[in-house]
């Protein structure tokens, strides 16, 4: 039995339930149930966990770090979608619904600081969930909580001002901002480095006043 896996999901347990709505048995047996599977992994940063092309066949559980899913525009610039720290999913979830259809994927997974966790066989926790039911309900408020998130992402980032856009950020992913690149983080808002420049010291300016 992976003890420290099991370990590792305890110490996230609170996050992870209150985050996908889930009671503490469901939490455990989810735990329990994919425990065989999960497999330790570590990179650097700069390291991709999967590039834009290739098959989604692993799922990536984080335990320290920060990973960024990102994908290249038609003018050849990076823009990222989303962010996983420490207890969370790391995959751009589209990409693993799509898997059946070994279609490629369109997104990219980088460690934007070194990187820890475990790593799933897609195919092998699918097959898993099939055969157990709790499992399947756990995964089921996992997809239902990613789908909430990308409606989200998606309403801020049409119907709001690069300033707001940015204190949403602030808000989804609290304490994040200093452990990456204003470059990144630009390329979130869907901004330029130089404009994301502009507003911090606007920001610096108005505090200061």
């Amino acid at each position: 039995m992976n003890q420290h896996f099991l370990k590792l999901r305890q110490h996230f347990k609170a996050d992870m339930m209150a985050r996908y709505a889930v009671d503490e048995q469901l939490f455990d047996a989810a735990s329990r149930a994919i425990e065989p599977l999960a497999v330790p992994f570590a990179v650097r940063r700069g390291e991709l966990l999967q590039r834009v092309g290739q098959t989604a066949r692993e799922v990536f559980w984080l335990t320290g770090g920060v990973s960024r899913v990102g994908y290249v525009s038609e003018g050849g610039n990076e823009v990222t979608m989303r962010f996983a720290t420490e207890g969370h999913i790391a995959n751009a979830y589209e990409d693993l619904l799509e898997y059946r259809g070994e279609q490629p994927s369109r997104s990219f997974i980088v460690a934007e600081t070194s990187v820890q966790g475990y790593r799933f066989d897609w195919e092998q926790m699918s097959q898993l969930r099939s055969r157990d039911p709790a499992l399947m309900a756990y995964m089921v408020r996992l997809l239902e909580f990613a789908v909430g998130c990308q409606a989200r992402r998606f309403i801020t980032h049409t119907a709001s001002s690069a300033e707001e856009r940015l204190l949403n950020f602030r808000e989804e992913y609290s304490q994040l901002e200093r452990r990456i690149s204003q470059k990144v983080l630009a390329s979130y808002l869907q901004i330029t480095p130089a404009y994301l420049s502009q507003l911090m010291r606007r920001e610096q300016m108005q505090e200061a006043a």
